[in-house]
């Protein structure tokens, strides 16, 4: 059952990751590799963190505090 968990929650983590980098990319093109890769680290709370701040962030420069002040 562990297993289950564990492979459904790593799912979970890559399809929001892969949701708020495809967002990203739409709004400010191409994302710089330090953002993508800091997006894939970010925990499901954090992720959900930053999709709500995604929808107040203005810039790449934003984005990019936003995702360093996660962790």
């Amino acid at each position: 059952m562990e297993i289950t968990t564990s492979w459904h929650e790593k799912g979970r983590l890559e399809g929001i990751s892969k949701i708020l980098i495809k967002q990203s990319q739409k709004r400010f093109g191409a994302l710089p590799p330090d953002i993508l890769e800091k997006i894939k680290e970010l925990s499901v709370e954090q992720l959900d963190l930053l999709a709500e701040r995604l929808l107040e962030v203005a810039s790449l420069d934003e984005l990019r505090q936003a995702v360093n002040s996660m962790n």
